[in-house]
């Protein structure tokens, strides 16, 4: 689930001022030098004092060079802005032409390759210059420090703004220049743990080599103390900023997807996370995206299915499979039929009839499954429910299949109020119940099953519903769910004795329950 953050114009604002901020800092670091390190002593004092005129110089130099750098990085983010605008406007995302694409996503890397060749250049230059390689080192390390900052420290910033520009997170698709995460570290190892040790060794190798020939060979030692805190100083602030920077990199999106797979562990598959980076991080996002979208259509699929067969089937069939067969379990069975449903679909239009024997299934199912009972088959007008699977195992399964046909009889009655007020016609039903030893699971062939159950007791029923009519009673109950009911002695059923039932060679009783 993406939270909003912060605006267009913010970003720009926080990317802006962590440039000119890192900018400011680097050219700090290479006055310094300048002004008190970098000078080899003349006289007794470790470093020379600060100048107004170097202050000045400075001032001016460091202005022109930051103003310079905010123009070139204007002009170059000018299709990002124009996108940004089109984007907010309204203009689908999709649209955007790859080239502004790969500029959006390599856009710190941009940032941070400006600060760096600038400052490579600028040290090259002024080194040949006055042929001093200590120029080379005061300018590289604050270009470094500076380069460093603004890569980091703009790749968290601007990762804010990249779902604006690719809300569907699919950023592995764009041929853009990843700089992964082992290739990042390596890069902050290099610019900080690397640099540091380096100048180090370069500094005090030409401090030493001074001293030999030195006239004030303590003010030299002094300034090499000087230089090595210095360059230590410098090289712990930035490699702290650094660190900070990129543990917020790495730890900020496995944080935002350690509690997105807590939402999704409590069933909120709507669950995604913001894509915005283009290396493994970014790469982790969308396979958990993909994920959760699979799992939303896995749901979907689910309930689907449960709407052409019961939940329990579904349930079953996705737990433990769809293989065919069958086990042998004793059970009870509600049939139940519509009557004269004939007549009725020849009297009313095919979408009116639809409507209707809807509402009538919907409030009979809602009877069945109340009292723990699954719908195995729906014939049109007909329904059978089983009590007593292996998807439904009770020992008490004649009476709730009895409590079941009675609880269809007062909905029945209910619907036919409600139909009288609509004025449409009333609906009769029967209904049979039989008990007995039953073949209940998967059966069909390769390309189709269906859950369901057979035996005598299922004919039974379907045959004693068919005979609710002739005997004047909406609901007809076989001998063996009668003495399985444990409450049959108030139950107000009266016997009917050699009913002859379809299929059946000899007579059978049954027991009529009126309403």
């Amino acid at each position: 689930m993406r939270t909003s953050g912060p605006s267009s114009g913010e970003i720009s604002r926080r990317v802006t001022l962590l440039f000119s901020g890192a900018s400011v800092v680097g050219a700090l670091i290479v006055f310094l030098y300048f002004a008190l390190i970098d000078p080899m002593p003349v006289d007794d004092d470790a470093v020379r004092s600060l100048q107004t005129e170097g202050i000045v110089t400075f001032a001016v130099v460091g202005l022109v060079i930051l103003g310079g750098a905010l123009a070139m990085v204007i002009w170059l983010g000018r299709p990002i802005r124009k996108w940004l605008g089109l984007i907010e406007a309204g203009t689908p995302a999709s649209e955007m032409p790859p080239k502004v694409a790969r500029l959006v996503l390599t856009w710190p890397l941009i940032g941070a390759s400006l600060v760096a060749v600038s400052s490579l250049l600028v040290a090259v230059f002024f080194a040949i210059l006055y042929d001093d390689p200590g120029n080379f080192v005061g300018i590289a390390i604050g270009g470094a420090v500076a380069t460093t900052i603004v890569y980091f420290g703009t790749d968290l910033i601007w990762r804010q703004q990249i779902p604006t520009f690719f809300p569907d997170g699919n950023l592995s698709s764009i041929p853009a220049f990843r700089l992964l995460v082992r290739r990042r570290l390596l890069l902050a190892f290099i610019l900080i743990g690397g640099l540091t040790p380096t100048l180090l060794v370069v500094l005090s190798q030409v401090r030493t080599r001074a001293v030999l020939e030195a006239g004030n060979p303590q003010a030299i030692l002094d300034n090499l103390i000087v230089v090595q805190l210095f360059v230590l100083g410098v090289g712990l602030a930035a490699g702290l900023i650094t660190a900070v920077l990129v543990a917020r990199a790495i730890v900020g999106p496995l944080e935002a997807l350690e509690t997105a797979m807590g939402r999704v562990e409590d069933n909120e598959l709507d669950t995604t996370v913001a894509v915005t980076t283009n290396d493994e991080l970014g790469y982790l996002g969308e396979r958990f995206n993909f994920m959760t979208d699979g799992l939303r259509q896995g749901e979907r699929l689910r309930e689907l299915f449960g709407l052409y067969v019961s939940a329990e089937v579904a349930q079953a069939a996705v737990e433990t499979g769809t293989g065919l067969g069958g086990t042998l379990v004793d059970c009870s069975v509600v049939f139940s039929d519509i009557r004269d449903f004939t007549t009725l679909s020849e009297r009313m239009p095919p979408a009116r009839l639809v409507d209707v024997i809807n509402r009538y299934m919907t409030a009979m199912v809602s009877v069945v499954v109340d009292h723990g009972g699954v719908v195995t088959r729906f014939g049109g007008d007909s329904i059978m429910a089983v009590f007593g699977t292996p998807l439904n195992p009770m020992d008490d399964h004649a009476d709730r299949a009895v409590r079941t046909a009675l609880g269809m009889r007062r909905a029945l009655a209910a619907f036919n109020r409600d139909a009288t007020v609509d004025g449409l016609p009333n609906l009769q039903a029967g209904i049979g119940i039989a008990s007995g030893p039953v073949i209940a699971g998967n059966i069909g062939g390769r390309e189709r099953i269906e859950y369901t159950v057979m035996g005598d007791a299922v004919n039974l029923a379907a045959r004693l519903e068919d005979r609710t009519k002739d005997a004047g009673a909406p609901i007809l109950m076989s001998a063996e769910t009668y003495r399985a009911l444990d409450g049959r002695r108030d139950l107000p059923a009266r016997a009917l004795t050699d009913l002859r039932i379809k299929g059946k060679r000899d007579p059978v009783t049954a027991y009529a329950i009126s309403d």
